[in-house]
């Protein structure tokens, strides 16, 4: 009798009262995020964007929490609270995930550094190096959020942020700047953040050609740089940060484009690993689609499916973070989960690399 009665009341649970299902773990969510830890900095803004980002993918975490539930009715006693403590406890964790988080770095002097919002899992060590004073060279694979953590180290930092990409055929005057004709100087944004302090990002760094590079060198050598119109003085809160698909080797199968960087000039680099961070990846995903959690998830793990199969395997192919989040966005605007990983993620794949991952042709 107990066991037909759980059974029953988690089937009707899970299969008819969605509703149910999506007010219970609205006020779970609630409660979970009330009973969060709040420093000062946490104003009413986050909690209202933890709240929805809550309510958001509640529904997917009861879902989740009540499929288990329905496996172990079948096999004992499972009561209308154990259904909603099982889904307390599957809403609290989710809830952690979708808060804002908050990253304290502690520099050398007692100085803390806090940045908050979605955030890599190395941005703690990117701020301590610039912290440091040093100059840093970011590097992994395409859609691994390199570019926007430099931007927001540099707001945890509070400097101004510059920012340009580099490639084969850029000039030196894109970098340093040039006189015009009439004798006149026009500057540029790496020219502003040396000599007036801030971050300067320059992308695809293994993909500038080596002429360009030498001339960047003497800038981060000295402490003083030869400008078009003179010498110029380092600012002492100048920090660069470069980024690269490769650690400056040359081109490989999946970068067909880079470039070999010479020796001199990552030396004046420390290299920091940025790998695909998927707790991150998940998070931007279901932010970008609110209305669709569950096709969310179902398409996340088939990213993750296929780029642990890419990895075992040691296949040439990119399967990046960004392609899951272009891939929400698809998802939000009503497309369907297949189409969503055909356009974004297994698009433009060899026969044989779909043979590979089990895809078919």
């Amino acid at each position: 009798m107990i066991r037909r009665i759980a059974r029953d009341e988690v089937s009707r649970a899970a299969t008819h009262h969605q509703q149910t299902i999506r007010r219970i773990s609205r006020e779970e969510a609630a409660r979970a995020i009330e009973s969060l830890p709040s420093p000062s900095e946490r104003d009413g803004e986050m909690r209202r964007i933890a709240r929805e980002e809550a309510t958001a993918i509640g529904a997917a975490a009861a879902a989740r929490a009540l499929s288990g539930v329905v496996g172990r009715a079948v096999e004992g006693a499972v009561g209308k609270a154990e259904v909603r403590a099982l889904v307390r406890r599957e809403v609290a964790r989710t809830v952690d995930e979708a808060s804002p988080s908050v990253v304290d770095v502690r520099l050398g002097g007692g100085a803390t550094i806090r940045v908050t919002g979605d955030t890599h899992a190395v941005l703690p060590d990117l701020l301590l190096a610039l912290g440091a004073g040093c100059h840093v060279f970011l590097v992994g694979p395409a859609g691994t959020g390199k570019s926007t953590m430099a931007q927001q180290a540099a707001a945890g930092l509070k400097l101004d942020f510059f920012a340009l990409s580099v490639g084969p055929t850029t000039p030196t005057s894109k970098v340093f700047g040039y006189l015009d004709a009439g004798g006149s100087y026009h500057d540029t944004p790496f020219r502003r953040a040396y000599q007036q302090g801030g971050l300067m990002l320059i992308d695809e760094l293994d993909n500038g050609h080596a002429g360009l590079l030498t001339e960047l060198n003497q800038a981060l050598a000295l402490d003083i740089c030869a400008f078009p119109d003179g010498m110029v003085a380092r600012h002492p809160g100048f920090r660069l940060v470069t980024t690269g698909n490769t650690y400056g080797t040359g081109a490989d199968r999946q970068y067909v484009g880079r470039q070999a960087l010479d020796a001199a000039t990552l030396d004046r680099f420390i290299t920091i690993d940025v790998p695909v961070d998927e707790n991150l990846e998940a998070r931007l995903a279901l932010a970008h689609a609110p209305s669709r959690p569950e096709q969310a998830e179902r398409m996340l793990a088939e990213v993750r499916r296929l780029r642990q199969l890419a990895e075992e395997q040691r296949l040439p192919v990119i399967l990046s973070p960004r392609a899951s989040i272009n891939a929400a966005k698809l998802l939000e605007a009503g497309t369907s989960v297949a189409k969503a990983t055909q356009w974004c993620v297994t698009r433009g794949l060899s026969p044989a690399h779909r043979n590979a991952l089990g895809l078919t042709p």
